[in-house]
């Protein structure tokens, strides 16, 4: 190809990139920054010049085909599954385009044509501005099938492809929101919330590998959607909001309803909107009726979580504890948020209540998990979100109780609650049950333990004594001596001595053979050398 013609038409190709990609869009200006990116770490390769076009590789996450159109930028293709210009397009365009001319000059114009535009804008006829509240208003449903019409395209093919494919469906979706600062949460929330309930539909209809992949974007769409509710319930909202407010409530009937093949987050962000949204009693009251006269046959665990959360919300105690016993230790992941919200509360009163019951599923959910690992994952959310000192406050014998339900799991705190409160024999007792020998407990808990009880560490001295003996070698022969040197000062602060002589000539009758043992003994001074 002539260089003058390919010059000419990648300076073309440029200008008319200004055009399609906006700099005031967020959206467009992390595609360009990515692009920048990917070219920068020299990722693309292999390209080659057509009459009309190029194409390359980009090195990605995966490698990706890429072919540009010089006179069609819209006729681009890509194989990663972005339906728009991508980030691979882009870092093609800048390498070609640095043969020809400074990229900084490019980025530079580009960036100019936003201030520009600004500057254009307020020289509009007066009835291009009466027009525009009409075109830029929308409304709540304006909105859902804009966000719905960004997920129409699925592609096809490679299943591993459908979350980075949701999320830039999502991002892209945030770059044509409204401007104005206060509107931006609204709208990342209808976002999020539709986003979910999109990939969801497609999951439903796809294979498990399908399932998995979009697992992580319906996460992430969550936690955008609690991103957005924060802000939302930072800042006084204007009159203009009330309207996809009530629409909002409505909706939220979506998440309960719609069959999904993600109920716990369909559930959760149900349980975020009337946590943080709709806080006004009559409306909680209004959708707890509506849930409550729901026919049974078509309710499933969504609306029953539902009615307990709002029952929560509004103080019906005796209606919410009701529901948490009939559903049964399912109902342990969201015991976990209920008991974090009743201890923000303050209630004493209502977590005297609610606390012996949602300790009570939570031990038998974690009972009911066959692998080790999720019991012990569970248990440490449990811990994570209880306060212990406020529940030791308010009945240490239930505490103390759960430490014991959730044993092995509880360990850890069992044995500082133990120690915390002096119960030192307890506290050895808990050791031998988790088989835990003196090797594991630390030089500070031995010390503490034998200055206010020195009796209560007799157990695991002869234990560890016992064990290394069994060993039969020099150095174990060394260590039981200098545990047995130990044991002996502790016997002889309990003034039980001659329990210790009993001891120390049964233990050197029981191993008369083991010379080596003995010669230790003598060296360390336990005997006398001529025994």
């Amino acid at each position: 190809m002539n260089d003058e013609l390919l010059r000419h038409q990648i300076k073309l190709y440029g200008e008319e990139l200004k055009e399609i990609l906006n700099p005031e869009n967020e959206t467009d200006q992390r595609l360009v920054q990515r692009g920048l990116l990917l070219f920068r770490q020299q990722l693309v390769y292999q390209i080659r010049y057509l009459d009309d076009r190029v194409a390359a590789k980009v090195q990605d996450v995966t490698p990706v085909d890429v072919e540009l159109v010089f006179d069609s930028p819209e006729t681009n293709v890509c194989s990663c599954p972005d339906q728009h210009i991508c980030r691979h397009q882009l870092a093609l365009f800048f390498a070609v385009l640095s043969k020809v001319q400074s990229i900084f000059l490019w980025t530079q114009e580009w960036k100019e044509k936003s201030q520009l535009n600004h500057l254009l804008s307020t020289l509009k006829r007066g009835s291009d501005l009466l027009k525009q509240p009409e075109e830029e208003t929308k409304g709540p449903e304006g909105w859902i099938r804009q966000i719905q019409d960004m997920y129409r395209n699925l592609p096809a093919g490679n299943y591993y492809q459908l979350e980075e494919w949701a999320r830039s469906c999502y991002w892209r979706l945030l770059g044509f929101g409204p401007m104005e600062r206060e509107w931006k949460p609204l709208f990342k929330l209808f976002a999020s919330c539709e986003s979910m309930r999109m990939a969801s539909s497609h999951a439903a209809g796809q294979p498990g590998p399908a399932i998995r992949e979009l697992k992580p974007f319906i996460q992430y769409m969550l936690a955008e959607a609690g991103d957005a509710l924060d802000s939302l319930s930072r800042t006084a909202s204007p009159f203009a909001f009330d309207e996809y407010f009530s629409f909002l409530n409505t909706y939220s009937h979506e998440f309960l309803e719609q069959e999904t093949v993600y109920p716990a987050e369909f559930t959760e962000i149900y349980r975020k909107l009337w946590t943080t949204l709709f806080k006004r009693k009559h409306d909680r009251q209004k959708e707890l009726s509506r849930l409550q006269k729901m026919d049974a046959a078509v309710m499933d665990g969504r609306h029953k979580v539902a009615i307990t959360h709002l029952a929560i919300l509004l103080g019906e105690d005796r209606l919410a504890i009701e529901e948490i016993k009939q559903y049964g230790p399912e109902i342990s992941p969201f015991a976990l948020l209920w008991i974090k919200m009743l201890q923000a509360e303050g209630s004493k009163q209502r977590l005297s209540d609610y606390l012996p019951v949602l300790l009570n599923q939570s031990a038998d959910f974690i009972s009911s998990m066959d692998r080790n690992y999720e019991q012990a994952s569970f248990a440490r959310s449990l811990f994570h979100v209880l306060d212990e000192d406020l529940l030791s406050q308010l009945d240490a014998g239930m505490l103390e109780k759960m430490y014991i339900t959730l044993l092995p799991h509880s360990r850890y705190h069992y044995s500082e609650y133990l120690l915390e409160k002096q119960e030192f024999r307890k506290w050895t007792e808990l050791q031998a049950y988790s088989g835990s020998s003196l090797d594991y407990v630390d030089r500070h808990t031995i010390d503490l333990v034998a200055r206010h009880d020195p009796g209560a560490l007799f157990p695991l001295y002869h234990e560890a004594i016992s064990d290394l003996i069994h060993n039969r070698n020099r150095d174990s022969y060394k260590r039981a001596v200098r545990l047995l040197k130990r044991l002996q000062k502790l016997y002889k602060k309990e003034k039980k001595l001659p329990q210790w002589d009993v001891f120390l000539n049964q233990l050197l009758g029981n191993t008369k053979r083991l010379r080596a043992f003995h010669e230790e003994c003598r060296k360390g001074k336990l005997i006398d050398a001529e025994s």
